[in-house]
């Protein structure tokens, strides 16, 4: 049974018992984000031979798009992931998930570790079209750290997970009508897509905010889709769910893993649901007792390096 606010896994994830705040207006968002510290979560990381941070992979409007890249140890050319965080599109960051993104690249991927824009200064569509900018980017440019661009795969948590499959709505779209820059018209092929806890149907989260009631209307629509969140809220770029079937059916092998104590498991439930209908290849994993960003936790858990394990003989499998 879902909890009934997220202070739980909140405190979590900051190493000591808080109460998430609540934003009584969108101005209020910036600061809240400032008061998010991952510290704790940032000790005694994984192993990688080489950290690159601060990479820029486009600019636009002064806005620099970057990433950190981890580069495992052994000989390459590595399987790849391009990795997207969460946090309701208004919070989050890549050091905050220094921890998963690490333990991943730790057993043989390079890992791109994505700085998307944030609302409400950078709302919809801009975090989608970084995602979809640095897909293209890692096509092309990932043989300069040691990345296979033919083994690909892009992963998510959260709202991370919602941008990671609009993307492959996006690579999927005839014309997509966002700014997607220099690498318009780049083919990016993906071996799999990695799935946390995803938000795949918008309209679903104002029906059944659980636990996230108040961010669902503050941050999910007001901040990150405008006041006009009601004629956005069913594009396909924001709840794939609703993509065209012939674009759901050519999405690559998708691994949906989400706690069942979260109140998000219904996104993952329905959205495995209908790729399955599809006959797209998909296979969901719904952990007992967990909440929301277990991932993150992985050292305070028992049992998330097991679903870890889980998910790279996927991997292993998606290469074959």
């Amino acid at each position: 049974m879902a909890h009934a606010n997220n202070n739980k896994w909140v405190s979590l994830l900051v190493g000591q018992d808080i109460e998430m705040p609540q934003t009584s207006s969108v101005d209020e968002i910036p600061y809240a984000r400032a008061g998010f510290n991952f510290d704790s979560l940032n000790q005694n990381l994984a192993s990688v031979a080489e950290t690159h941070e601060n990479i820029v992979l486009r600019t636009r409007d002064g806005q620099d798009l970057t990433a950190e890249i981890y580069v495992p140890d052994g000989d390459g050319p590595f399987p790849v992931m391009l990795y997207s965080h969460g946090g309701g599109w208004c919070v989050g960051s890549a050091e905050g998930v220094r921890r998963p993104t690490r333990k991943i690249s730790n057993r043989g991927y390079v890992v791109v570790n994505l700085e998307y824009g944030l609302a409400p200064e950078r709302p919809f569509p801009w975090g989608l079209e970084d995602v979809l900018y640095a897909a293209r980017w890692v096509k092309t440019n990932i043989s300069r750290f040691g990345g296979d661009a033919d083994r690909l795969f892009i992963a998510g948590d959260s709202a991370g997970a919602n941008l990671s499959a609009a993307t492959l709505v996006a690579l999927r779209s005839e014309s997509s009508g966002l700014d997607e820059g220099d690498l318009a018209g780049v083919n990016v092929d993906f071996r799999g897509a990695l799935l946390f806890f995803g938000v795949f149907d918008f309209p679903q989260t104002l029906l059944q905010p659980g636990s996230n009631a108040g961010s669902v209307e503050m941050w999910w629509h007001l901040a990150y889709l405008g006041p006009q969140f009601a004629a956005r809220n069913t594009n396909p770029f924001v709840s794939p769910i609703f993509a065209a079937d012939d674009v759901l059916a050519d999405f690559p092998p998708t691994y949906l893993s989400v706690g069942s104590q979260d109140s998000l498991l219904p996104q993952s439930l329905d959205f495995a649901g209908k790729l399955g209908w599809l006959n797209a290849p998909v296979e969901l994993s719904v952990n007992s007792g967990w909440d929301h960003t277990f991932s993150y936790v992985d050292h305070l858990i028992p049992g998330v390096d097991r679903e870890f394990d889980r998910i790279f003989d996927w991997m292993d499998r998606c290469m074959e």
